[in-house]
C-alpha cells in the first residue's frame, strides 16, 4: 500500500542538513579557486638563476661520455 502524496510529510529544502553540507563545500571550493587565481596573477613565477648553467636548445639532458673514454679500472678491468 502506497501512501497518498497528501499524507507524506515533505520537508522544506533549507531544512535538509545534507544540502547545506554540499552547498558549503561547493562554496568553499569556488572561493578557494578564485583566491588561488588572484594569488597566481599577483605573484608571477620568479626566474631562478643557476650558476654555471649552460643553456640547452631543448629539454633533452646532456649526453654522458661514451664508455670507451672512461678508464678501464672503472669497469673492473685491471691494467
Amino acid at each position: 500500500m502506497n501512501p497518498s502524496s497528501d499524507t507524506v510529510a515533505s520537508m522544506a529544502w533549507y531544512r535538509v542538513p545534507e544540502l547545506w553540507l554540499i552547498l558549503i563545500l561547493l562554496g568553499a571550493t569556488v572561493i578557494g579557486s578564485f583566491a588561488l587565481l588572484v594569488t597566481a596573477i599577483r605573484m608571477p613565477d620568479a626566474h631562478i638563476v643557476v650558476p654555471n648553467d649552460v643553456p640547452r636548445p631543448s629539454r633533452i639532458p646532456p649526453i654522458l661520455p661514451a664508455a670507451s673514454t672512461r678508464p678501464a679500472t672503472e669497469h673492473g678491468h685491471a691494467s
